[in-house]
């Protein structure tokens, strides 16, 4: 029996512009199946088409980049305000620099948040002004950071590419200057016992999930000159690190009776969550949050926009509620602009 007018109407059209994988992990079967029982219908754009030329679309999910894909959406948005974007290139953009990414934590007046200490090494000259001295690295032109060894290496850029997960950690003034492999710009951020612990947090509108994770092992002062003796270079890449865990290498062992850090508590969990997603005007991101094993305090160390959701259980249900509610604001925005139009008509002297 072929659908009325009306049930036509209810349907939520969502565009979806994503990478293969993405697409290979995120728009399954059940999860199509699930959000088409609830009104909602996936629709794939063709990206090598103007958007103006495709939908009608109420909502579009993407995560494209580039100037052409960028300028495509902002037309289709000039001529389609009522459509929900996200989220919007401006905002995304500033997660693909791992130094404006955590700018905003500083903004959040949450007790107990806070970044690791970073420095950023923008070119080859900026390497001139790095000076060391028991083990602590500080520049002439950025007297207030200073950094212990280890240091984790990072590249300036976290725009998805595979050079962009080229971490490495510095053992040394030795694996700072000549064993790192990494050009800049980069990031030198310093590395934090954590309990070899990191929270991931996944936030997709108002919902807000903690899963917790393995990371790097503590690194102990006695690991520190068995890794230095193993790695005379200096620095081991984060794989390297991996592989030494999962061979059961006696320098990564760690304390194994130390007790792990536990679960943060929800509503601290919430707070920090809600005010990201201000800060940062967007609407699906997580964030990796790790404990301060010499503080009560929390370090937000990464953020990442449109996560894994399919990794989370029940993500089907979790993800079209997360629809369902854009589709509810919407029709609020609608409802309230409907009244604020009929406010100035029944004012409007022309229409007595």
């Amino acid at each position: 029996m072929p659908e009325s007018k009306a049930e036509k109407t209810c349907i939520f059209r969502v565009g979806y512009a994503l990478p293969t994988r993405k697409t290979d992990a995120f728009m399954v079967e059940p999860f199509i199946t699930y959000a088409k029982q609830r009104h909602i219908e996936f629709i794939p754009i063709d990206t090598t088409k103007p958007l103006t030329e495709q939908g009608p679309f109420d909502c579009i999910i993407h995560k494209l980049y580039g100037h052409e894909w960028n300028h495509n959406l902002e037309h289709f948005f000039n001529t389609n305000p009522t459509t929900t974007i996200i989220d919007r290139p401006s905002a995304i953009q500033r997660l693909h620099n791992r130094v404006s990414m955590l700018e905003p934590i500083a903004q959040l007046n949450i007790p107990n948040i806070n970044i690791p200490s970073q420095l950023l090494i923008q070119d080859f000259d900026s390497f001139k002004n790095i000076q060391t001295a028991d083990q602590t690295i500080y520049t002439t032109n950025q007297t207030l950071t200073r950094l212990t060894f280890p240091l984790i290496a990072k590249p300036l850029l976290a725009d998805g590419s595979t050079n962009a997960h080229n971490m490495s950690l510095v053992l040394n003034h030795a694996g700072l200057t000549k064993g790192l492999k990494l050009d800049p710009p980069m990031v030198l951020q310093q590395f934090v016992n954590h309990g070899g612990v990191i929270f991931k947090v996944y936030v997709a509108g108002e919902y807000v999930k903690c899963v917790k994770r393995s990371s790097l092992p503590d690194v102990s002062s006695e690991m520190m000159e068995k890794m230095e003796l193993e790695y005379p270079g200096g620095v081991m890449s984060f794989s390297q690190i991996s592989s030494a865990v999962i061979a059961g290498d006696d320098a990564w062992d760690g304390d194994k009776k130390s007790e792990k850090p536990k679960m943060p508590e929800p509503e601290f969990v919430v707070e920090v969550a809600s005010g990201l997603r201000e800060a940062l005007g967007l609407h699906l991101f997580n964030f990796d949050m790790i404990k301060d094993d010499k503080s009560d305090g929390y370090l937000v160390v990464d953020i990442n926009y449109f996560p894994g959701y399919e990794k989370l259980p029940l993500y089907e249900s979790v993800m079209t509620e997360f629809f369902l509610d854009v589709k509810k604001s919407q029709e609020e925005k609608k409802m309230m602009m409907e009244n604020e139009n009929k406010n100035v008509d029944d004012h409007d002297p022309t229409q007595a």
